[in-house]
């Protein structure tokens, strides 16, 4: 210790008054222990930073606290051992990060006398590189967003995606687009199925119109007029000719939306579309050649259906030439930064406003499951950009279903556990990951008892037995 002149210390008393003072109120944590391990002295910041309680500290050495797992580590141990110094970075049970630095005093013959421990708390340093890191990760999903956006804002030709799963879709919807053989596309409704067949006409590079229907939503005495066109006077209020779906999509593509809710009977004529690429308007006489290209799709079990005779065997297998699985969103997290960014960059381009999104909402965002998979959270985007203040869309701007889904997770999804266990293992799971989530939320381990309602020797054993660090 270095002194200067302005230090005016009258006796012993005095010095040691003030050394003390900076030993109590010093940020980071302090121990010293003697030679075999038991702590004399520590600083309110030591039980703090650590998270050991005052009985431990009182009653075990270092190295008995190790080997009761008390700690994870202990750089006091290895001085003694070493009679040297000794830095480490430990992680503690109260969610703490910490650099433990022990230095030995020796005496003149080289014995160890104390072990001087110092204990900085870097757990906030970390949390802003991780922040930062974070920032940096969502900036390049961004970016790489941004990329898939055409200038021109022709949107719906985009298929945006980052994972590995999606990549492989996406590389045989471009293969598939180069023919013209039908195309069925399977997944949940929302997965986007309508943009990926946009995709596939336009990879496709057909000069004709991209033509949509929904089987589903058009009544069945109205949806063969609306495929196939009429006559004039073929019925009652068929005033003029017109045409049909299916002569407009000539040289494009014709998109058949809920193929499984196509009625039965029109099953057979769509069927004698695909073999022969001619149709025949309502009340019509003659045929006509029509070169589209069909692509088909629905949420609906197309196989079961079959099984039910519900659905044209001989049909699904006429569409069922290539074939396309979406999966849903909760199956490809990875892909939900982009989205999100993408869906937020349109917003952002036609409202003229600049928006930014709070770390922890992308993470829920990210936990979230989406039952409604791309279109939920298309929506779920609208709603936070409008409903938002200065520019930040916030975690309370969520959803209420988003929000309570975070607020009401168990510890390691005890909810859909896919095996079944013993009851003894199934709580000893729970209690394992129960203890640990309350170790983190508070800074001792005496704080964690009071919110278990234990004794602090009750915890260190119920540490112990289920292998806790």
């Amino acid at each position: 210790m270095y002194q200067t002149k302005y230090f005016q210390a009258s006796d012993n008393h005095e010095l040691a008054k003030l050394l003390t003072t900076i030993f109590s109120t010093s940020h980071d944590g302090l121990a010293i222990c003697d030679r075999n391990g038991y702590v004399l002295l520590y600083n309110e910041a030591y039980l703090n930073i650590t998270g050991v309680p005052a009985d431990i500290l009182n009653n075990f050495s270092f190295m008995e606290q190790k080997e009761m797992h008390l700690v994870p580590d202990s750089s006091a141990v290895r001085a003694i051992l070493t009679k040297q110094t000794h830095s480490v970075v430990i992680d503690y049970a109260n969610g703490r990060q910490a650099i433990n630095t022990a230095t030995p005093l020796l005496d003149p013959t080289k014995e160890l006398l104390f072990v001087v421990g110092n204990v900085r708390d870097v757990t906030e340093l970390n949390q802003l590189q991780k922040e930062l890191e974070e920032t940096r990760q969502i900036s390049s999903a961004y970016q790489r967003a941004l990329e898939h956006i055409q200038t021109d804002g022709d949107f719906d030709e985009q298929i945006i995606y980052r994972s590995g799963l999606m990549h492989r879709i996406a590389s045989l919807a471009k293969r598939f687009a180069t023919n013209d053989s039908p195309v069925l596309l399977l997944g949940e409704s929302g997965v986007g199925k309508d943009v990926m067949a946009n995709y596939i006409h336009a990879q496709g590079g057909r000069t004709g119109e991209f033509i949509k229907i929904n089987c589903g939503a058009i009544p069945e005495h109205l949806l063969e007029s609306e495929l196939f066109g009429y006559e004039k006077g073929a019925f009652t209020g068929a005033s003029q000719s017109k045409e049909g779906l299916f002569e407009l999509a000539d040289r494009g593509t014709i998109f058949l939306d809920e193929i499984g809710d196509l009625p039965f009977p029109l099953q057979v004529k769509l069927l004698n579309v695909l073999q022969d690429g001619r149709i025949r308007r309502l009340g019509g006489k003659t045929s006509r050649q029509v070169n589209m290209r069909i692509i088909a799709a629905t949420n609906s079990d197309l196989e079961a259906m079959v099984e039910q005779k519900r659905f044209r065997q001989d049909l699904f297998y006429r569409l069922n030439v290539l074939a396309l699985t979406i999966p849903p969103l909760r199956e490809r997290r990875e892909d939900i930064p982009a989205l999100i960014f993408y869906y937020l960059k349109k917003l952002e381009w036609k409202y003229q406003q600049e928006m930014r999104i709070e770390t922890d909402v992308l993470e829920a965002l990210m936990d979230y499951d989406w039952p409604g998979n791309t279109r939920e959270l298309k929506n779920v985007v609208e709603r936070s950009f409008h409903m938002c203040e200065n520019g930040r869309i916030t975690f309370d701007q969520l959803p209420a279903s988003i929000r309570n889904t975070q607020q009401t997770a168990l510890p390691l999804h005890l909810a859909k556990m896919d095996e079944l266990l013993p009851l003894k293992e199934a709580v000893k799971r729970f209690e394992r990951a129960y203890i640990q989530r309350l170790l983190k939320e508070t800074d001792t381990m005496q704080q964690c008892a009071d919110k278990l309602q234990v004794n602090i020797s009750t915890l260190v054993r119920k540490k112990r037995s289920l292998g806790i660090k």
